[in-house]
């Protein structure tokens, strides 16, 4: 199984600040790009464009280019897979099975929004996350490092999302990994009712009567 950690991206220099807005910019871009072909051929003929097909109509793009490879395809998959549950539920709304009311094709980003960074293949340098870049993004940015929490020590990362939020005020990053799946032993005759705060993350009441609080504010980065 997998588990996502996940903390906000505080202590941004400027520079790395704003090179992370132009890539999730031109993450955006691609979006838009990719998700007017694969809505161009729907139209057309009711079908979907494969993926491998959108990736030769836009590999030399310029936002394809701005983007390191990896990404630019994350972007594209990201594409075919919301068009592909766009149509499995056509049809399940066809048979009656999904409220029609809620099929709808996937929409465009807005021009001036921000889109996230998909990093599938990853390399760690000194704990260090180095921000993947294109050859062409790399001639005229200076690389962002961002440190690797130490929990994920000696874990396998399958995928780490940098994700813009808020118009990109600010930056959260998702690391995605590795994680062994015990088999727990539950006693079924018992419960735990859990009422969910912001300052008291949980505050929690067994079935025996015992109570707890969990502090949220601990967990702020």
């Amino acid at each position: 199984m997998y588990q996502t950690i996940k903390q906000q991206l505080k202590h941004l220099t400027k520079k790395d600040y704003n090179s992370l807005c132009k890539l999730t910019h031109y993450s955006k871009n691609l979006y838009n790009q990719a998700l007017y072909n694969v809505r161009q051929r729907y139209f057309e003929d009711g079908s979907i464009l494969r993926y491998e097909d959108n990736y030769k109509l836009l590999k030399d793009s310029p936002n394809y280019k701005m983007l390191n490879s990896n990404m630019a395809q994350q972007i594209l998959k990201k594409v075919d897979g919301s068009m592909r549950s766009f149509l499995e539920l056509k049809k399940l709304a066809v048979k009656g099975e999904y409220d029609p009311k809620k099929v709808k094709l996937p929409h465009y980003l807005e021009k001036d929004s921000f889109f996230t960074l998909i990093i599938g293949f990853i390399r760690f340098k000194d704990n260090k996350l180095i921000v993947p870049y294109s050859r062409e993004y790399a001639k005229d940015h200076e690389k962002v490092m961002i440190t690797v929490p130490p929990v994920l020590k000696d874990k396998r990362v399958k995928e780490i999302r940098i994700v813009p939020r808020y118009d990109a005020r600010y930056f959260e990053i998702h690391y995605s990994h590795e994680s062994e799946c015990f088999q727990r032993e539950l006693d079924r005759t018992k419960a735990l009712a859990i009422d969910l705060g912001v300052n008291n993350l949980m505050t929690c009441v067994t079935s025996e009567g015992r109570s707890f609080i969990i502090d949220g504010r601990k967990l702020y980065f």
